[in-house]
């Protein structure tokens, strides 16, 4: 009897551990609201909007002004957003990571590396 309920006592563990490990895609589709401080002007403060279609995670940038840039190679796992962007001709990474309605990360470009962070509005 005691080996029966440790056995079943693994099985629930194993199952909700399993359950934890499964990311989902609905913590990251919506519309964020960025800020990037030591961006140049007119980049550093804007909207990320995702969205996903058969389960792939695509998305676009805002700027202040209203221009937008389609997001290239979204990709998320194990809680970390990863994606980039072409601004001005060259290419942009960036890498965060999501808690709850709050994301913070950092921007990789030719002149350095930028903290983002940003705030679920949608």
């Amino acid at each position: 009897m005691k080996s029966f309920l440790v056995l079943v006592f693994f099985a629930a563990f194993t199952m909700t551990v399993n359950a934890a490990m499964v990311q989902n895609n609905n913590d990251v589709v919506g519309e964020w609201k960025y800020d990037v401080k030591s961006a140049p002007y007119g980049y550093e403060k804007g909207t990320l909007t995702f969205s996903e279609n058969e389960k792939q995670l695509s998305g676009e940038v805002k700027f202040a002004d209203g221009y937008k840039i389609k997001l290239k190679d979204v990709l998320y796992k194990e809680g970390e957003l990863t994606f980039s962007l072409y601004v001005d001709y060259e290419l942009i990474t960036v890498k965060t990571k999501i808690e709850g309605k709050k994301m913070k990360g950092t921007v990789g470009s030719s002149g350095g590396k930028m903290e983002l962070t940003a705030e679920k509005t949608r």
